[in-house]
């Protein structure tokens, strides 16, 4: 957890900085060791101007960035009375007393600013060192003004400080080139192939075009440095539009959208509601459509038919289709859609079955064998896939979540590119 955690706010903070045209060229990682802290610290200011900080502001004694900062540059930590104010106040509001070990997060190096935490009790400071900081650091001063800022290690307080006040102050006092940038996600392509479709625009320098892989989805990062952020917009523009339309279908969104963001746009567009059936996703599907907020001006009934009992009462699933075919077949995956259409009066009906492991695969039927349906109109659609008996149960069930997704986003793009795919 602490390494997704570590891995989300760097690349967070790395995006952030090219946003800035600030580049980020070292990331360390050091364990809560005090000497190790302030050695970091000081190799950090003696080849940057800027350093960032994520974690060590809570108020255990295992949580030492402050006190290492104003240690490493002779600063005595003072109590901020307004502070230890605020931070009580959100206890209080909980009902709670504070305890005596929080008083520390009031705690500020003289001479440092406070960076607000709008959304947590763990403030950050913004500090400009002085001469004579830098000096009892034995660190060289330069002709930039070195800055140090301080985060929290919950990524979404940290990202709540940034777009609150961190950002505007380095773009006030550091900000180059402007690098504007936006990801072109793909699915049902390679990461390989997606880059050898595009070998020519990897090569460009400016705009530069970079691949990256995803949980079972690719992307392509266009990045563009100018003056400002309209002009490096425009110099990206041809190259975005030229990958939009190579790709085509096998470009599902940009930036911050999903599979489910993009199919409930989609149904919103085209004025379509949608029902799920599930066995072996156990409601993944489902959770993931209504994740999306304003989901419900689009999804009608949604269920989790695990047993057979549950498939004949909900679905009108007939014994003997599954006593002929099984639960888990083609059959009864049509079966589930169109029983679940008729019961809901949805216009689009998508059906999940199979074997998420890791027990209960055969020769015939091994884990990771699983069938969708979707019925829509006078039409119905199926997808058979071999998902692999290696992958573990929870992989299986994303990847079927992934593959279910993308096959009502295919039928709402174009039902024949369904079919052909």
């Amino acid at each position: 957890m602490l390494g997704d955690v570590l891995d989300t706010n760097s690349q967070f903070l790395a995006q952030q900085l090219a946003l800035l045209g600030l580049d980020c060229f070292y990331r360390v990682t050091v364990g809560d060791n005090p000497e190790r802290i302030k050695a970091c610290m000081k190799e950090a200011l003696e080849r940057s101007d800027v350093l960032i900080t994520s974690g060590g502001l809570g108020p255990t004694a295992d949580d030492l960035t402050t006190e290492c900062l104003a240690a490493l540059f002779g600063a005595p930590l003072q109590m901020d009375e307004e502070l230890l104010a605020f931070i009580t106040s959100l206890f209080v509001a909980r009902g709670f007393p504070m305890p005596e070990t929080n008083k520390k997060q009031a705690l500020r190096p003289l001479g440092a600013g406070i960076l607000p935490n709008p959304v947590g009790s763990a403030p950050g400071v913004v500090w400009r060192l002085s001469p004579e900081n830098l000096a009892h650091a034995g660190i060289t001063p330069s002709a930039m003004t070195k800055t140090v800022l301080t985060f929290p290690g919950v990524p979404s307080e940290l990202k709540a400080m940034w777009q609150g006040t961190a950002y505007n102050y380095l773009a006030e006092n550091y900000a180059g080139n402007t690098i504007w940038s936006q990801e072109l996600k793909h699915f049902g392509i390679g990461e390989s192939a997606l880059a050898e479709m595009f070998a020519h625009l990897l090569e460009l320098s400016n705009p530069s075009v970079a691949p990256y892989a995803g949980r079972w989805e690719c992307r392509l990062r266009v990045a563009a440095k100018a003056e400002n952020q309209e002009a490096a917009k425009a110099l990206a523009a041809p190259v975005i539009d030229e990958i939009k339309s190579k790709s085509g279908y096998r470009c599902y969104g940009v930036d911050n959208a999903s599979l489910e963001s993009t199919v409930g746009e989609l149904l919103i567009a085209k004025g379509l509601t949608l029902s799920t059936a599930e066995s072996c996703t156990g409601g993944l599907v489902s959770e993931r459509l209504t994740d999306v907020p304003g989901s419900s001006r689009y999804i009608m009934f949604n269920a989790v038919t695990y047993s057979d009992e549950s498939k004949q009462k909900l679905l009108n699933v007939s014994s003997e289709l599954l006593s002929t075919y099984g639960a888990v077949s083609p059959q009864c995956a049509e079966a589930m859609a169109r029983g679940m259409k008729e019961a809901s009066g949805c216009d689009i009906a998508l059906s999940v079955t199979g074997i998420a492991g890791p027990g209960g695969g055969t020769e015939e039927k091994p884990v990771g064998t699983v069938y969708l349906g979707l019925a829509a109109q006078d039409c119905y659609f199926s997808r058979t896939l071999k998902l692999g008996a290696r992958l573990p149960r929870a992989e299986v069930r994303w990847r079927t979540a992934n593959e279910a997704l993308n096959m009502v986003r295919l039928y709402l793009i174009n039902p024949d590119t369904l079919v052909n795919n």
